[in-house]
């Protein structure tokens, strides 16, 4: 558990994070760069919470730039994953299966709120997941967590 104390010099000292951070590559305009700025302060904060050496800014700036290349390599392999489910799902096929078709049909009416946004708006309609957010009302992870269940769903309901 992160005091208050640490977390407010965590916070003071985000130069250090945003620097482990552009040294990973990243830059301010990228759109996951908030949500890799909070971890780093709330890794430097329980690293000052651990410790009280007085190398602690050389440690947690590494330990910030490799959590920071680790989460870039995780979003790069989500990324990579929906591109080929996405490519997998084109609508593109010339021979229509009007049983599929059916079964899509009854399968979109017993979808939830966030999933049938997803499958209208972004599945078929094209738009990118981080212009759902805020429709949404939830987190772009979570809007890509419930976009890969909503794919297996469909495909366990077309393969029935």
């Amino acid at each position: 558990m992160v005091t208050e104390r640490n977390f407010i010099k965590a916070w003071e000292n985000r130069r250090l994070v945003a620097g482990a951070i552009k040294a990973a590559g990243v830059r301010t305009d990228y759109q996951d760069y908030a949500d890799l700025l909070q971890d780093g302060v709330l890794i430097y904060a329980g690293m000052l919470e651990e410790s009280s050496g007085e190398d602690i800014d050389k440690l947690a700036f590494k330990k910030i730039f490799w959590h920071t290349l680790d989460e870039l390599r995780k979003i790069q392999r989500r990324s990579e994953r929906n591109e080929e489910i996405n490519n997998g799902t084109e609508l593109g096929t010339t021979e229509v299966d009007w049983d599929n078709l059916v079964v899509l049909k009854d399968e979109v009416k017993k979808l939830k709120e966030t999933e049938r946004l997803l499958f209208f708006e972004h599945l078929l309609g094209q738009r990118e997941v981080t212009a759902l957010v805020e429709q949404a009302g939830c987190s772009r992870r979570t809007l890509q967590r419930v976009k890969k269940d909503l794919l297996l769903k469909l495909r366990k309901a077309l393969e029935k």
